[in-house]
């Protein structure tokens, strides 16, 4: 069975917590934030899960689900101080890690596979680099960070062992590296020309700032587009899912069409439909015009 894209990666439960508000709660997860970008590009999925019974599994809908059952659903708590910075705190988790052998026979072959861990050991990446697919995607964030004892999730300062372990020959030379500017803010310059060479391209997002891609020994920058932000939750997952499927199909717009997208999506709560590009692409390029609004954050 012949795929055009299999994600791999975890939903999650995730709780929103502000000092003014009681706290809310909404699924999330990449999968789920790379499943709604597919639909969105009108390209059907076959996604490889790990997930509980209660797993709100909305998202995944009108795409290829194979569920690895599990006792309980990732689940993390977000919290957000005065000045908009960010932590995390791990609240539940799966003890299966995904690997290779949990695939579905005939899911053997795909033309992009998107590996997208959230936890350092949830997705067992270099299982996967026995899969021929030509345009490979890692959406490596969780491959950076480290669960304290008290579930306080922290970022490593520098490159992981593991995400030089996902880029071992032959599989680095098809990967493009997704992190956020947050997730490498302790890295060094050599840090990244040195993870940028066992790759096929690294790309940083930088929320407002758009994104920089680093490929063949060049960098050029991805400007933003506007956006009036709500929830920036997942929007650096959607940007790599439609610019990877951009880069697969030889899309020469893959970066802008991938930047909208991203725009789109911090303009909604959680994982939500987004628009689809079966509309006229001015639907979404109209956002451009709109000098008021503000830059889309991707992270």
């Amino acid at each position: 069975m012949h795929l055009a894209l299999l994600i791999v990666g975890a939903v999650t439960r995730d709780v929103f917590t502000n000092p003014a508000a009681a706290a809310t709660e909404r699924a999330g997860g990449a999968a789920s934030f790379a499943a709604r970008a597919a639909a969105a590009l009108g390209v059907r999925a076959a996604i490889l899960i790990v997930a509980a019974a209660d797993a709100d599994l909305d998202a995944l809908e009108g795409h290829d689900l194979h569920v690895v059952p599990a006792d309980a659903t990732l689940a993390f708590e977000h919290d957000r101080d005065a000045t908009g910075g960010r932590t995390l705190r791990l609240l539940a988790r799966s003890q299966h890690v995904l690997t290779c052998d949990d695939l579905p026979a005939p899911w053997q072959e795909a033309d992009v596979l998107l590996l997208a861990p959230l936890l350092a050991d949830d997705v067992d990446v270099a299982s996967f680099a026995r899969l021929a697919a030509p345009q490979r995607a890692l959406l490596a964030q969780g491959l950076q960070c480290r669960v304290a004892t008290d579930g306080a999730v922290h970022t490593l300062d520098g490159p992981a062992p593991a995400l030089f372990a996902a880029l071992a020959p032959p599989a680095g030379a098809r990967t493009t590296v997704f992190l956020s500017a947050e997730e490498t803010a302790g890295w060094r310059a050599a840090d990244r020309e040195t993870v940028a060479a066992r790759c096929a391209r690294l790309v940083l997002t930088q929320g407002a700032a758009g994104a920089r891609v680093c490929e063949g020994g060049t960098t050029y920058d991805v400007p933003p587009a506007p956006a009036n932000a709500v929830d920036t939750t997942g929007a650096g997952d959607v940007f790599a899912t439609a610019l990877i499927l951009g880069f697969s199909a030889g899309d020469a717009a893959a970066e802008r069409v991938a930047t909208l997208l991203a725009a789109a999506a911090v303009e909604r709560y959680g994982a939500a439909e987004l628009p689809t590009r079966l509309a006229p692409r001015a639907a979404l390029e109209e956002r451009t015009t709109d000098a008021g609004g503000a830059e889309s954050g991707q992270r």
